[in-house]
């Protein structure tokens, strides 16, 4: 649930960004000149003064600071490599976090307010955004379950929830419809539970407290559930598990139950990014929709999105189609100092599961060079059919390095505003290659030995910048 209480918002602006009670991280007033860093993909990144303007549901204040701190913590472990001088990645990255109900965020970044960052607790709001050229993205990465917490005193088990729900004598809590997509969930609820008793929905409807998510509260820094329902202004509080979970964290004499499959609604988090957002914003958006923040998260209690776009736009449509059929087998290589010895043949257009060497196998130069404890890597080769930008797709975290085989070189990265993230793809990056030129592909640093891989040509490259 977007959990702020009906109150009045309030924030400071500094230097031009909104400073609430709510940041996490002190980030220094004075305007910083731009600095570079390294980028995580073989390049270096500009970055910009001051910190990333991230507006999300409250429902995922614990779980965005959680990500902030894991983020922070992969970067200042980052190592260049071999035989490269170090940069500067010990600065915490800076974000600034304003928590409130999906909605009425929305409608504050519709009415001009700086998020270069957006996550919402439904897709309906990053993709109204989307529609109207505020966010240019719009990717699911985490998912939710609806569950019904109780106060001290009342019973509920999964064999009584729903005649919990109706009892005339229990006071019943919610969000707020419309301004939060947990009050929208809850009401979905109450539609799916008059199927099966009619007359349901009109006396939950009635009896239905919008108790929080009608206004955004910088003030507040914690869920207010425990307390609604110590404070019986509740008896009963239908909020997401997530919420449930550290509300009985708080105070155990709380019990709550799922919500029955028959009236569960699928629930779905979506984060988007700004038109005008700087390239720290999209590392760390890059780092939300991978595979390592799914770690996070589930111990959290969220579940990781459904593996299906429900909507694909036309520029990934064969992309997507790829990404989603039969994935065949490769071993990668682990390189050689000679080229005459051949690596093997990665297909392009074709999803592989791709198994991968040890680092301190690997041969070639790469980013874990130096020994990096639980990383994998390997080569595959292949030969462009065309002249064009080839994108590679990654399920997780992984360096990516394409080398034009002729005279050894790297090629330069770019990087497309669109991901795959609702299918499962955790990185992709493009490469500008020359039909008929002989090209291997490299991975390193890579958290697992085995990975999903797509290459891929891309028709549309018109929304791409050098992976600086």
């Amino acid at each position: 649930m977007d959990w702020f209480p009906r109150a009045s918002f309030t924030a400071v602006l500094l230097h031009g960004v909104i400073v609430t009670g709510l940041a996490n991280f002190p980030v220094s007033d004075a305007a910083a000149q731009p600095q570079r860093i390294a980028g995580g993909d073989g390049a270096a990144a500009v970055t910009t003064a001051g910190p990333v303007v991230a507006y999300a549901a409250g429902s995922l204040r614990e779980a965005m600071q959680a990500l902030q701190t894991a983020y922070a913590a992969e970067r200042l472990a980052a190592r260049p490599p071999s035989g490269e001088t170090p940069t500067s990645t010990t600065a915490r990255p800076a974000v600034r976090f304003l928590f409130g109900p999906s909605g009425k965020l929305r409608e504050r970044i519709e009415a001009g307010e700086e998020a270069h960052l957006f996550a919402s607790a439904s897709p309906v709001h990053t993709e109204r955004l989307l529609a109207s050229g505020k966010l240019r993205s719009s990717n699911a990465f985490a998912s939710n379950s609806l569950c019904v917490l109780a106060r001290p005193g009342v019973a509920i088990n999964e064999g009584n929830v729903i005649a919990t729900l109706l009892d005339v004598n229990l006071k019943l809590g919610t969000s707020t419809p419309g301004a939060d997509p947990s009050g929208d969930y809850t009401w979905d609820m109450f539609r799916k539970i008059d199927a099966a008793q009619p007359g349901a929905y009109a006396r939950l409807d009635a009896k239905a407290l919008k108790l929080v998510g009608a206004e955004i509260n910088a003030a507040d820094t914690k869920a207010p559930y425990a307390d609604l329902l110590v404070g019986r202004r509740a008896d009963v509080f239908v909020t997401y598990c997530t919420n449930a979970r550290a509300a009985q964290r708080e105070v155990p004499g709380i019990s709550f139950v799922r919500v029955p499959d028959a009236y569960d609604i699928a629930t779905s988090y979506t984060i988007g990014i700004a038109t005008s957002a700087p390239n720290e914003a999209r590392e760390f958006l890059r780092y939300v929709l991978s595979q390592r923040a799914q770690k996070v998260l589930g111990e959290l209690g969220f579940s990781p999105p459904p593996q299906r776009c429900e909507q694909v736009e036309p520029a990934l449509s064969a992309a997507h189609a790829a990404w989603s059929g039969k994935a065949v087998p490769l071993i990668a290589g682990a390189g050689s100092e000679s080229k005459s010895v051949a690596s093997p043949s990665i297909r392009i257009a074709t999803r592989h599961a791709v198994t991968l060497q040890p680092a301190g196998a690997l041969r070639f130069r790469h980013r874990a060079q130096g020994g990096v404890v639980g990383s994998f890597g390997g080569n595959m080769q292949f030969t462009a059919g065309e002249t064009g930008r080839v994108e590679v797709f990654v399920d997780r975290r992984a360096w990516i390095d394409v080398v034009r085989l002729a005279d050894d070189v790297s090629l330069a990265p770019t990087r497309g505003d669109r991901w795959l993230g609702c299918a499962g793809v955790g990185k992709n990056l493009g490469f500008l290659l020359q039909a008929g030129e002989r090209y291997e592909l490299r991975l390193s640093e890579v958290d697992s030995a085995q990975a999903a891989v797509l290459l891929m040509p891309m028709a549309d490259s018109g929304s791409t910048k050098p992976a600086k």
